[in-house]
This record gives structure tokens, C-alpha cells and sequence, in this order.
């Protein structure tokens, strides 16, 4: 018996190195260190030597490494004036989008871009510290950025990756694990996701692509002392309210599917023309006539929609009657301009297609301006 053990151990022994059985994969080697780059960009930003736009692929797809790049789909910020690019027009495969603008107020931007974005935060920084805003703040920061983790950071430029890592590093992070890799405006490795394309004569955002994190403040609860709260200035996000829920393309596909009637208004985080048309939309949501939806395109999948190829811009809107599409509001249209100024004009596009009465409110779209934002009023390059 014992011999005949012995020699089953052995037949099994062989086979486990034939086979692979019972190996674990091969230990993935240690990133080296964290090392400031020399010169200004290692002084100002803390862009890593060793991990950077130019030694990146060497370093991605690792399992005990996490990549965020923390750029918005659009910053308000004017990067173009610094020669970078305001919009999230390609990032390096791999990378998921946190955008860190909404982690924590932005502060040091350079004067001649102006402000980022200036809605809710998880976070406050100030002379103190950073303070939490609300009860899950700290459990979102962890589940995005693990401890247990190397954490590898990118942006367009390398400051909100620098930013990031001095945030996660004062709330008890190990920085000996998180890397500045730079910013994408600069790589030229060969893992490039290009978001920003052009199609006769117009531009699309291929938002889509991009494994993106929303933080929806609306569903989060605020640990600010009511008396201590300090008024706001208006989020440039627009956020789900219970006039207009938000929904995903999930819903949307059930919703066509049943035969529904619906209006559905597609923005994106960060428009801050959406926030301004969204107010008007709410208007007529509370005359209870139709259901109202809003869907973000920012981690929209339409095909197999009627509005595969069509939502383009935002703001945007579009009107289905039993399932079927009636018609979209263009954002870059001079003729669809005056419906998003108002709940009566809007309105009064809705009739045009099925029975809806005129609404009166005092919500008023003036965005007449955003750059190359998407915006019902702006001029779309």
C-alpha cells in the first residue's frame, strides 16, 4: 500500500509539471520606486522618472496595479490655452476615468485657463486639511483607488495625477505605491484609445469607450453641518431629481421595446449647458403629462436604439411615441435653438408630434456660450 502511494504521489507530481496543474502564475515584478523627475515637471507636478508617457506600456495590464486617469470628459477649465486640450479626446488602454475635479475643490491651476469645475466635491480642501462631505466619501475614495494596490495616475498634463496622489497621501494612502505617470497629451506609446474622431467635416466623442466613473451626488448623504454649509455656486453637473430620473440604456431598450411614450434628455457630466437646460426640462416633467428621463452619454451604449448615431451633442432631446423615435432636438442646430430656451417653446415642439400642452414656467436656458462645449448655443468645431 505504501508503495503504491508512493508511486501515485509521483505519477501526479509529473503530471502537475506537464499539465501546469496546481502553479500559481509567475509573481509579477516589483515597480521601482516612486522618483521625482528632475526639472520642472518633477518640482511642479511630481511626474514619476521611472513611470511616465514614455515607459508606460512597459508597466500596464499588471494585476496588483490599478490605472485611473483623473481628466472629466470636459473641463471647464480652458487647457487650450496652455496648449493642451479641454476635452477627453483619447486616453492610454487600460486607465479608468475618475475625474478629480470631482474628489476635491481644484486649486493652483495656472491664471490664463481659469476655473475647472466648481460643483459638489467629495471632499473640501483647505488650510485644515481635506474634510469629507458626505458619510460615503471616504468609502467611494477607497473603492476607487485601493490600498491594497499599486496606483498609477495620469491626466492631460500630469496635475491632476500630481493633485490626486498629495490628496490620497494626506487621507493615509501609502504614496510609496502611487505614480504620476504624466499626461496623455504627451504619450506616444503604442496603447492609445483615440476618443476624439472626425467624420465628414464634424467632430465625435466616442465616450463610450471609456470605463468612467460617475459620482452621483444627488444619492449621497452630506455630513456638513447644515449652519456650516457655505452657499454653492451652481453644479455643472446636472444631477437626477425626481421630476426626471436618470436612467441607463438598459431602461431605454426596455422602454422602446414595451411601445412607451417618453421624453428623454441626454446630457453629459460636465456640461454646463445641460445643467442650464435642465431646469426647463424639469418644468414640463412636473405637468405629469409624459414621463420625463435623462440619460448620460457618457457611459451610453445606443446601439440598437433609433438614437444610434444621432445623439451627437448636448444638450439634446428626443421624443418617442410608442416606441418609435418622433424627433430629436439638435444642440448645433439654428433651428432647434429657441426650444431650448424656455418650457413654452419646448413644449410647444412636444405638440407638434403628440397632444401636449402648452407649459409656462420661470426656468430660462441663457447659455449662449461654452467654447467647444457641448451647448445648444455655442459653436461646435
Amino acid at each position: 500500500m505504501r508503495t503504491f502511494t508512493k508511486k501515485l504521489c509521483a505519477v501526479l507530481s509529473v503530471s502537475a509539471l506537464l499539465t501546469g496543474c496546481g502553479t500559481s502564475a509567475p509573481k509579477e515584478a516589483p515597480l521601482p520606486s516612486p522618483e521625482p523627475e528632475s526639472g520642472l515637471r518633477g518640482e511642479q507636478f511630481g511626474i514619476d522618472a521611472n513611470i511616465n508617457e514614455a515607459t508606460i506600456d512597459q508597466y500596464l495590464g499588471r494585476t496588483d496595479t490599478v490605472y485611473r486617469d483623473m481628466r472629466m470628459l470636459k473641463d471647464e477649465a480652458d487647457y487650450e490655452a496652455i496648449g493642451g486640450d479641454a476635452w477627453l479626446s483619447g486616453i492610454v488602454e487600460g486607465f479608468e476615468v475618475v475625474p478629480y475635479p470631482y474628489l476635491v475643490n481644484v486649486e493652483g491651476l495656472p491664471p490664463e485657463v481659469g476655473n475647472s469645475y466648481t460643483g459638489s466635491t467629495l471632499f473640501t480642501h483647505n488650510a485644515s486639511g481635506y474634510t469629507a462631505n458626505y458619510m460615503e466619501s471616504m468609502d467611494i475614495l477607497e473603492y476607487l483607488f485601493p490600498k491594497d494596490k499599486n496606483i498609477i495616475l495620469m491626466c492631460g498634463g500630469g496635475g491632476y495625477a500630481g493633485m490626486t496622489k498629495n490628496m490620497l497621501g494626506e487621507l493615509g494612502w501609502d504614496t510609496s505605491r502611487i505614480y504620476n505617470a504624466g499626461g496623455y497629451w504627451f504619450y506616444e506609446g503604442s496603447h492609445s484609445v483615440k476618443i476624439k474622431r472626425e467624420e465628414n467635416g464634424e467632430t465625435f466623442y466616442d465616450f463610450h469607450k471609456l470605463n468612467y466613473h460617475y459620482i452621483d451626488f444627488s444619492s449621497l448623504h452630506r455630513i456638513t453641518p447644515e449652519a456650516d454649509v457655505k452657499p454653492e455656486q451652481p453644479s455643472k453637473t446636472p444631477e437626477a431629481s425626481s421630476a426626471v430620473p436618470a436612467i441607463d440604456t438598459g431602461a431605454l431598450k426596455t422602454m422602446i421595446q414595451n411601445q412607451e411614450t417618453f421624453f428623454l434628455s441626454l446630457y453629459l457630466p460636465g456640461c454646463s449647458a445641460c445643467a442650464s437646460f435642465a431646469p426647463v426640462v424639469e418644468e414640463l416633467a412636473a405637468s405629469d403629462q409624459i414621463p420625463f428621463f435623462s440619460l448620460s452619454l457618457a457611459d451610453a451604449d445606443l446601439s440598437g436604439t433609433p438614437l444610434d448615431g444621432k445623439a451627437k451633442y448636448t444638450p439634446s432631446a428626443a421624443l418617442f411615441k410608442d416606441g418609435k423615435l418622433m424627433g430629436m432636438l439638435d444642440p448645433n442646430s439654428d433651428e432647434d435653438t429657441d426650444y431650448f430656451r424656455n418650457a413654452e417653446n419646448l413644449s410647444s415642439w412636444i405638440n407638434t408630434m403628440i397632444p401636449f400642452e402648452t407649459v409656462t414656467g420661470s426656468a430660462e436656458n441663457d447659455t449662449d456660450t461654452c467654447g467647444e462645449a457641448c451647448t445648444a448655443f455655442g459653436d461646435l468645431q
